[in-house]
């Protein structure tokens, strides 16, 4: 088995997130084969280091979680908040957070629709990275039709003022074009609705439909499912992994 950077083997843990975890190292409350440590550059082999939280023997996570949870508005898209905001994992059981299930990427307040969660850390982290340039699909209704003018600059990216988007796949889906798809391959906070703003329209509603080889079907708003095996599958094949046996659980 391949070493583990130690935030990545307490997240794994079902500890929470990484930088919960980290705080945990911090705090000098982590010792591996009986020695404190607080080196976050530590890596871990799970089958030889002996690592302990508070004097309790810690183990990796060996049940994996796959939801796909339809986010509604108003919901932040993280593990905690300090503004006691309502949070994207209040939607779920309170189990998955214990076994260390966490959002994939982010969807703003304000969006809705798509939201992956999982404690496979390996897949979360390739469906997040840049490199993979996992496609992600978005339902947009504007408060006036896309002009071909822009709608042939969100195609070819614009300029923001921190960056230049990369080129998007749009079409319109409705007959007076104030509706309409746009596929994206990265995910800046809020990307989309700076870009539109930047060409003069403002966005009325915010969707995201589909993540990769993955769409929003069965599931109702602010309610979740089980991603099916063949979804898994799909979504390792999507960024290099091995699809192998899919092994996880809904409890």
């Amino acid at each position: 088995m391949a070493k583990l950077r130690i935030n990545r083997f307490l997240a794994d843990c079902g500890l929470g997130s990484r930088r919960k975890v980290e705080q945990l190292v911090a705090e000098g409350r982590v010792r591996v084969n009986g020695q404190v440590t607080t080196d976050l550059s530590r890596l871990i082999d799970a089958e030889s280091d002996e690592v302990q939280l508070d004097g309790r023997i810690l183990a990796a996570e060996t049940r994996l979680f796959y939801l796909m949870l339809n986010k509604p508005k108003g919901y932040i898209t993280t593990a905690e908040d300090v503004q006691n905001r309502a949070i994207v994992l209040d939607l779920v059981p309170g189990h998955f957070r214990e076994k260390g299930v966490m959002p994939v990427g982010r969807l703003d307040r304000d969006t809705e629709g798509l939201l992956l969660l999982t404690n496979d850390g390996d897949l979360a982290f390739r469906l997040t990275h840049p490199r993979y340039e996992i496609p992600k699909e978005y339902i947009i209704d504007l408060d006036r039709p896309l002009s071909p003018r822009d709608h042939a600059r969100l195609e070819k990216g614009v300029r923001l003022k921190e960056y230049k988007t990369n080129p998007a796949r749009v079409s319109p889906i409705s007959e007076s074009g104030s509706t309409i798809k746009m596929i994206i391959t990265e995910g800046k906070k809020r990307q989309i609705r700076v870009s539109l703003a930047t060409l003069g329209y403002r966005v009325k509603r915010l969707r995201r439909v589909a993540f990769g080889p993955v769409r929003l079907t069965g599931v109702n708003a602010r309610s979740y499912r089980a991603l099916r095996p063949a979804e898994v599958k799909a979504l390792k094949k999507s960024v290099g992994l091995q699809p192998g046996s899919v092994n996880f659980s809904l409890k």
